[in-house]
Formats: structure tokens, C-alpha cells, sequence
């Protein structure tokens, strides 16, 4: 008998682990009902989206509920803690309320205090470079973040998701990047003005 157990092999994944939560979570993330933009919302959503996605964190975001951005030193947080609950610790870093649509893309409401600040000033900044990266580009889906080995699993995830909505709402101009900007002559101004 324990010479037919020694030949059965052994089930590495017993509990069943692994692939089932990677297929929950990307069945959570699919964008919902999606439509084509006018190339400024798409610029837009793109961008701040990208900023979003571009922070660090070990949660998973859900479609309608608040987070709270923050600027690091060096980097971005998205946080679950509202900045009044940081008793003033981290009101000066807070730059924008954070909402995940249905679409997959995000939205951002700047605080108050952030405005004509250092944060709100990194992250036009942030937004100025991936515009700049943007219109080196020639198609636009050929360079969405499908798959972005280097982002911790959430971001991954999120990115995916957005590349697919943003593949789906493609503007009139369609894949063309070079299009889309020249749709929007003063998009790094529409952007700046998107963040305030």
C-alpha cells in the first residue's frame, strides 16, 4: 500500500490556490460599459489614470470607492486613509480624491490645499513627460501598458484593464497618436487645467 502512495504524485497546489484569484480579480477588473471619447477625455483619462496606477499600493481598488493620493520623497502612494485621519501628518503631500470608474479608467478631484502647491506642481510635472512620451509615439494601442511585468500585481492588473478600456474608446481620430495631439495643440494646457 504505501508503495502506491509513494508512486501517486504529490498535488503541489492542494487548497487550489493561484489561478483562480488572478481570474477573480481580472473578471473584477474588466471595464464596464465603455464608449468612444472625444480626444481630450481620452488624453485625460489616460493620463491621470497612468498617474494613478503609477502610485504605490498593496490594496485592490474597487470600482466607486474613494482613495486618497499622496506624493512621496521620490514617489506616489494611493491610500485608504483620508488625509484628516493623518491628524495633519501628510496634508501638505495630499494632492487629489481618487474614484475608479466603471471603465476602468480613474477620476481625480484635487484638494483644495494642493492647489498652487509643490504636489499639485509634481504632478503636472508627471503629466508634462508622459505627454512628451506620448508624442514620440505613432499608434496608440500599440504602446498601451498591456502587460507590465515590473508593476506589483494590483498595478499590473489596473493597467491591463485600462489598456483594454482605452483600446475599446479609442477617439475619432483613432490609433494615431500623432492625431490625437495634433487634435489638441494645447494639450499639455487641457491636462494642467484637468488637474486643477
Amino acid at each position: 500500500m504505501n508503495d502506491e502512495l509513494a508512486s501517486v504524485p504529490k498535488n503541489p497546489n492542494p487548497q487550489g490556490k493561484g489561478l483562480v484569484p488572478v481570474l477573480q480579480d481580472w473578471g473584477s477588473m474588466q471595464p464596464g460599459v465603455v464608449r468612444a471619447k472625444s480626444a481630450a477625455d481620452f488624453l485625460r483619462d489616460y493620463c491621470v489614470s497612468s498617474l494613478v496606477i503609477a502610485a504605490k499600493f498593496r490594496f485592490k481598488p474597487v470600482v466607486g470607492n474613494t482613495y486618497y493620493l499622496y506624493a512621496g520623497e521620490d514617489d506616489w502612494t494611493l491610500s485608504l486613509i483620508a488625509p484628516h485621519e493623518w491628524n495633519l501628518r501628510k496634508t501638505n503631500e495630499f494632492l487629489a480624491s481618487c474614484r475608479l470608474r466603471r471603465d476602468m479608467t480613474w477620476e481625480m478631484e484635487i484638494a483644495p490645499l494642493a492647489e498652487g502647491g509643490a504636489t499639485l506642481a509634481r504632478a503636472k510635472q508627471f503629466i508634462q513627460g508622459f505627454v512628451e512620451t506620448l508624442s514620440e509615439q505613432d499608434s496608440i494601442s500599440a504602446n498601451l501598458p498591456l502587460y507590465v511585468g515590473s508593476l506589483p500585481y494590483y498595478q499590473r492588473m489596473l493597467a491591463t484593464a485600462l489598456s483594454s478600456s482605452l483600446k475599446r474608446s479609442l477617439p475619432p481620430t483613432g490609433d494615431s497618436m500623432k492625431a490625437l495631439l495634433s487634435e489638441l495643440p494645447e494639450h499639455t494646457a487641457l491636462l494642467g487645467q484637468s488637474l486643477t
